[in-house]
């Protein structure tokens, strides 16, 4: 019930002057997503977004944003069922804009679409590394290469590429000498990347501290 009145609410602001009022909503939902650290602070960004999302039908970024806030969410719990709820919900709110020319999406977007999607996917890993790796591995990777596809400029793909590859032994197919390359190539990209407003700016400080770390772990 309570959704439904904020809903409510969101439409009626957005019926009067709708762009003017959807950047101002905008604006706040950004700076709560990137000053987002805890779950509770990840919990209000994705109730946030939600609302919007719900107003705005065709608004990928509302989702984009509500469906990375619910992915972080399922990394910060113990339960499995719980972690598979998260993912569940980002993965539903997305998948409708992974076809390009939906709603105005160009192959910026859905490259970041499909990192996204990527990384729902190592969350579902997450949950049960020997049971889900086989499934949700190749799909993983299947998702960085369309992204890599749609944008080969976009460091996000390659920066999630690197951490996979970081985090993973090299018996079963990773390796720091195998991350360094990626997380490289993602911060070479992050230099020259640019962003339009709203969208996805993510990665850049993580990826560097990776990098910095696969190096020194491979100069010992």
């Amino acid at each position: 019930m309570k959704y439904k009145i904020y809903i409510l609410l969101f439409s009626f602001i957005f019926s009067f002057e709708y762009s003017d009022r959807y950047y101002k909503a905008m604006d706040k939902g950004i700076e709560m997503f990137e000053s987002s650290e805890t779950e509770n602070d990840f919990l209000k960004t994705s109730n946030y977004f939600y609302r919007i999302s719900q107003v705005v039908k065709n608004d990928w970024l509302s989702s984009y944003y509500y469906a990375y806030s619910n992915t972080s969410l399922s990394m910060m719990q113990d339960d499995p069922d719980i972690k598979e709820m998260y993912l569940d919900k980002a993965f539903d709110i997305i998948i409708p804009f992974d076809t390009l020319g939906v709603a105005n999406i160009d192959s910026v977007a859905m490259s970041e679409i499909y990192t996204l999607k990527a990384m729902i996917y190592v969350g579902k890993i997450f949950i049960n590394p020997m049971v889900n790796g086989m499934k949700y591995g190749p799909m993983s990777d299947k998702s960085i290469n369309k992204a890599i596809s749609y944008c080969p400029t976009n460091p996000r793909p390659y920066y999630l590429n690197g951490q996979s590859k970081f985090y993973t032994p090299s018996a079963f197919g990773g390796g720091m000498d195998k991350a360094i390359p990626l997380l490289k190539k993602s911060l070479d990209n992050y230099e020259i990347f640019e962003t339009k407003k709203y969208w996805p700016n993510w990665g850049k400080g993580k990826c560097q501290s990776l990098y910095n770390e696969a190096i020194n772990n491979v100069e010992k």
